[in-house]
Order: C-alpha cells, then sequence, then structure tokens
C-alpha cells in the first residue's frame, strides 16, 4: 500500500508535520523557558536599577543636607555626644542642683556591660543600657533633691534646657516639713533620660 503514491504522500506528509511539531517542542520549550527567565531576570534588575535609583537620590539629598547644616552639625554632637559617660549624666544633675543650693539625695543610673556580647540573664538585664539599631543608647536617670520651692522650680527649668538632647519623663513634688515656720522644703523625685552615640 505504501507504493500507492497517495499513501505514500499522505504518509510522508503526516511525517514530516510530527517530525516539525517534534523538533518544534524540542527547540522551542527551553528557548520560552530561557525568555521567561530572562524577563524574571529583566523584572529583577529593573527593580535592584530602582532601588539604587532612590537609594542615590537619597545619598544626593543626604550631601545636600550636609552641606546646609554644616555649620550646626556640633550641636548634634554636643546634645547627643559620642560614648556613654556616667560623669555626664550625674554630674550635670548634681551641678546644677548644687548650684540651685538644693540636696541631692539620691542620683540612680543604669548599669553598662564592660565586657562580652551575651545578652545574659535575670531582671538586672533590664536595668543594662543597650544601643538601638541606630547605635543610641537611652540611659535612664533618676534623682531625689530637695530645697526651696523657687530654686526646685529653677533647678527643674535648667534641666529641661540643658545642651544636651534628654527627655524629663516625670517628676513627682512633695512637701516636707522645713524648719523655718512657713517656709517649706520641696522634694522634687524625678527621671530622665539622657541619650549618647555608641558608634562599636
Amino acid at each position: 500500500m505504501y507504493q500507492r503514491p497517495e499513501i505514500k504522500a499522505s504518509l510522508e506528509v503526516i511525517l514530516s508535520v510530527f517530525t516539525v511539531a517534534i523538533l518544534i517542542f524540542a527547540a522551542v520549550r527551553p528557548t520560552l523557558a530561557n525568555v521567561a527567565s530572562l524577563q524574571k531576570k529583566i523584572e529583577d534588575l529593573n527593580s535592584v536599577n530602582k532601588k539604587s535609583d532612590n537609594k542615590i537620590a537619597q545619598v544626593f539629598a543626604a550631601q545636600t543636607d550636609i552641606d546646609k547644616f554644616r555649620d550646626k552639625l556640633r550641636l548634634y554632637d554636643d546634645a547627643v555626644p559620642h560614648g556613654f559617660s556616667y560623669h555626664d549624666m550625674a554630674g550635670r544633675i548634681e551641678l546644677i542642683a548644687k548650684r540651685r543650693g538644693l540636696a541631692v539625695q539620691t542620683i540612680t543610673l543604669p548599669g553598662v556591660k564592660l565586657f562580652g556580647e551575651g545578652k545574659g540573664a535575670g531582671d538586672w538585664v533590664q536595668k543594662i543600657t543597650v544601643k538601638n539599631q541606630n547605635k543610641i543608647v537611652q540611659a535612664e536617670v533618676s534623682f531625689v533633691v530637695n530645697g526651696n520651692p523657687n530654686e526646685v522650680k529653677g533647678f527643674l527649668t535648667e534641666i529641661e534646657n540643658l545642651d544636651r538632647l534628654i527627655f524629663l519623663n516625670s517628676v513627682a513634688l512633695s512637701a516636707e516639713p522645713g524648719e523655718t515656720k512657713g517656709i517649706s522644703i520641696i522634694k522634687a523625685t524625678g527621671q530622665v533620660y539622657f541619650y549618647f552615640y555608641a558608634e562599636s
């Protein structure tokens, strides 16, 4: 039957179509997979490119801000000094209190880790200073001072207006009996946060 021309032609056409289909499938499928993979890579690179453009724009904006505020950067260094310092915190509170003639009863300072990288355990860990993701340490300081009401008011005003970046979290005032009749002594119990930049 194969020798008959119409059957021979039909079989050859059918076999040719199947052969072409198989070759197309074998050749086109990897190509389509490559095209899809390349399109994904192009989309990823476009996303990275946009992020890079945004970062570059932010860098230029930051450079502009630095140029604009270059003369005022020292104010930030003064407000948020480098390195943790007990003297800076306790010394300021004690100095203002002495200048105002107030008696300092207590100054409670936080702990600082001297060595090691571990987190530790126990309740005392909550009292250790830690830096945040911006390398800023927030140190909680509590104080108790007492003296003349006007001087206590002046003391709190000076604390609020320090050249350091601080946050006066709470103040509790209570009257105490004084030695002189008619003049009371005010006791101020407060909590203030100091900030330090911890580079290491």
